[in-house]
């Protein structure tokens, strides 16, 4: 950013402008605009257009909102310890895709893809890393559509720590990735298909339930692992395959790095992946709650501020849940907890004039009450087949 950038008194300072795009989703942006501000001022009118606002964002990075979210999350573990399982922190790791404004910037950035009707559009996919039991998104990656899964995972390895359990789906298992990550010392789990791996096709027609295979890491494999930067594998990974028979009858084959069976019984797993989906879920809330797909520019730059801010965002409502779930009562924490879609709702407004003034104690008590009084009941083990098909229905353009 400009070391001038922001030095001019306007209405949209830097605070102001960081805080309107955390709380700039669900409906029109000029809309939004006059909305906010009169939370802001407690006056009517219209202090800044979407023009001014389209000038001021030029001038910030989005790098403005990982700083933020990093600066965030010691805070969070400070106050709330993160719940641990036999002393690991359960990480999952997942991507999604996001359908972007199709324009010539966006086209060079991101990569232009075509239907089977042969109608073009511009997409992105984005990788996050996401803590399991808090519901908070550590770190995340946005890049062209074809980046592929693992590719985008590999500069977010860093961010996880010794005692961090990597949660991976079906799209990320590779020896190559397997043997980086056993390399780097950083245990994981993972559900395996392997209809290519002799190994993992042996496993599952032989009944066992647990069986720990070396396997050598091969000349394809380096070539695959140089192909996306990765270089001096080990020669050989160890890794662990277990089977989980699943309620409906149905069974899944898992992979670990935890080879020892006496503090890792293989009975713990099936609960363990499944503890994966809640970033399926935080996609969606993403999507479908925080709307970030409606996207309130249409550059690149204006794309990942959107992108992060919403991440910021969606973190500081699971913060408040979260304060709200440790006040409830004990027999009514276990079944219930605070819905997410109001406490965003009721959050939005708040949290634009919170940023820029002082927070008296009685409004955050008030806000604090609502999500109280606004629960939703746990339902463990609730399940619905995926559909074969569904619309592709395209995101309203928010800026129009």
């Amino acid at each position: 950013m400009d070391a001038k950038a922001f030095s001019r008194q306007r209405v949209l300072t830097f605070p102001v402008l960081v805080a309107f795009l955390l709380c700039a989703f669900k409906g029109s942006l000029q809309a939004l605009l006059d909305e906010l501000f009169e939370a802001l001022t407690g006056e009517n009118g219209r202090a800044v257009t979407k023009s001014g606002l389209s000038q001021a964002r030029l001038k910030l990075k989005h790098s403005a909102f990982i700083a933020l979210n990093d600066h965030l999350l010691p805070l969070l573990e400070s106050h709330w310890p993160e719940p641990r399982w036999r002393s690991f922190r359960l990480v999952a790791a997942d991507a999604t895709v996001l359908r972007l404004p199709n324009n010539p910037r966006t086209q060079a950035e991101f990569g232009v893809q075509s239907d089977r009707h042969g109608q073009s559009s511009v997409m992105a996919r984005a990788l996050g890393l996401y803590s399991t039991a808090s519901g908070r998104m550590l770190k995340a990656n946005l890049s062209g559509y074809r980046g592929g899964e693992r590719e985008l995972l590999l500069p977010l390895l860093p961010v996880l720590q010794p005692d961090d359990l990597l949660l991976l789906d079906r799209g990320f298992p590779s020896v190559w990735l397997f043997a980086l990550l056993q390399q780097q010392r950083r245990p994981f789990l993972a559900r395996i298909d392997g209809g290519q791996w002799a190994e993992v096709t042996a496993f599952a027609g032989s009944g066992l339930s647990d069986q720990v295979i070396t396997r050598a890491v091969g000349r394809d494999t380096r070539r695959a692992a140089r192909a996306v930067g990765v270089d001096n594998l080990p020669d050989t990974v160890t890794f662990r395959l277990i089977r989980v028979r699943l309620e409906n009858g149905s069974e899944q084959i898992l992979v670990t790095s935890l080879l020892d069976t006496e503090n890792y019984p293989a009975d713990d797993f099936a609960g363990l992946y499944h503890a994966r989906w809640s970033i399926e879920e935080a996609f969606k809330c993403l999507k479908q709650r925080l709307t970030v797909e409606q996207f309130s520019g249409e550059s690149p730059e204006a794309i990942r501020q959107d992108f992060y801010a919403k991440l910021l965002t969606a973190n500081l409502a699971e913060a408040f849940a979260h304060s709200v779930q440790q006040t409830l009562p004990e027999h009514k924490a276990g079944r219930y907890q605070p819905n997410l879609t109001y406490t965003l709702a009721r959050l939005r407004l708040r949290l634009f004039a919170w940023l820029l003034n002082p927070l008296g104690p009685d409004e955050l008590s008030t806000l604090l009450d609502l999500i109280a009084k606004t629960l939703e009941r746990k339902r463990p083990g609730r399940s619905a087949p995926r559909p074969k098909s569904r619309p592709n229905l395209k995101p309203r353009r928010q800026y129009k």
